[in-house]
């Protein structure tokens, strides 16, 4: 047998499986306590996701997607965003929702059925949940272009699954993206 190819995926690691340091930590990681409110984050998200799957199973929520192994994504996208920016978030993101201000109520409300859980107390020029897959990606373009046009100094954040790079509108989003540049 001839191997055609091999391949390498590059990563960097900081923690051993015990979180025995192996490497110089970044900057940021370096305070512990600036990694507390990321840490105490985390752990309301594993809480409230736990929480809804057990009232999902119940027939006490509707539908809901778990986030459970996004916390340290979601967590870290929230700690880097500013008041100021705007969230494009898909039904999976409801822990960065918390850290933007909208409460746990609200969204066991949402997933509820409850059409006053769609009413977040979080920050006003957020996008509601978008249970459509990636078409969240045309506004966050749409957004994105409208800042850059009012050259404001903030950002808009679309979150999305790898499922959603092979819809439709992300890949309209892709190429209309090329043109802009």
């Amino acid at each position: 047998m001839v191997t055609a190819a091999t391949f390498q995926i590059e990563h960097q690691q900081f923690l051993d499986l015990l979180g025995k340091v192996v490497a110089p930590l970044p900057q940021f990681a370096q305070d512990p306590a600036a990694l507390i409110p990321l840490y105490k984050a985390m752990v309301l998200m594993r809480a409230y996701d736990t929480k809804a799957i057990a009232l999902q199973r119940t027939g006490q929520l509707g539908t809901f997607a778990s986030l459970l192994g996004k916390e340290a994504i979601e967590a870290g996208v929230g700690a880097a965003m500013r008041k100021e920016d705007v969230l494009l978030c898909t039904y999976r993101e409801n822990g960065l929702q918390i850290m933007r201000g909208v409460t746990i109520r609200e969204l066991f409300l949402y997933w509820g059925g409850d059409e006053r859980g769609s009413d977040f107390s979080g920050l006003p020029h957020d996008f509601p949940i978008c249970i459509t897959i990636a078409s969240q990606c045309l506004h966050a373009a749409g957004v994105g272009y409208a800042i850059k046009l009012r050259k404001q100094p903030r950002v808009a954040v679309c979150m999305l699954g790898d499922g959603a790079t092979s819809k439709g509108d992300c890949r309209r989003f892709r190429r209309a993206a090329g043109r802009w540049q």
